[in-house]
């Protein structure tokens, strides 16, 4: 589940999902943050999460996508593993830290430490480099073999 107002971040979440997909025995579903809802949670048997970091936080899309599941799901997530991408102008910690302390409300276990992205550029389209591409799409391998193999 992700948001993305200038590309950044979808560029990021969109090479993790590919990670994803080249383990077998893992289904990825993709879904913005405003399309997103409980039954998408509920299927799910593992996350990744992607926000730019908007005024040292998460994007309010984001929010308002776990403000929605929050309570219907409340008691079905605990454990549920999870991974965190940010992409940030300068900083991204304040976007991280909110993501996971709306998270453990949820019990959910951060796997993987995440990843934030420092672009240098704030509101306004980027091209994300190879290397921190490449970063993301071992993410979303990793998160999914540990699913995949019941580590997570």
């Amino acid at each position: 589940v992700h948001h993305s107002q200038f590309g950044g971040t979808a560029q990021l979440a969109r090479v993790a999902e590919d990670g994803a997909r080249s383990v077998g025995g893992i289904e990825v579903v993709s879904r913005r943050a405003n399309e997103a809802g409980v039954d998408d949670v509920l299927a799910a048997r593992g996350y990744l999460f992607g926000t730019p970091e908007n005024f040292g936080g998460i994007a309010g899309m984001l929010k308002d996508f776990l403000e929605r599941v929050y309570y219907p799901c409340e008691h079905t997530m605990a454990g549920k593993p999870y991974t965190v991408i940010v992409c940030a102008g300068t900083d991204g910690q304040g976007a991280m830290l909110q993501t996971d302390r709306i998270i453990k409300g949820l019990a959910m276990r951060k796997v993987l430490p995440g990843i934030i992205h420092r672009s240098g550029i704030t509101a306004q389209a980027v091209t994300i480099p190879a290397a921190a591409l490449a970063q993301c799409r071992e993410l979303g391998a990793t998160l999914a073999s540990g699913i995949a193999a019941g580590i997570f």
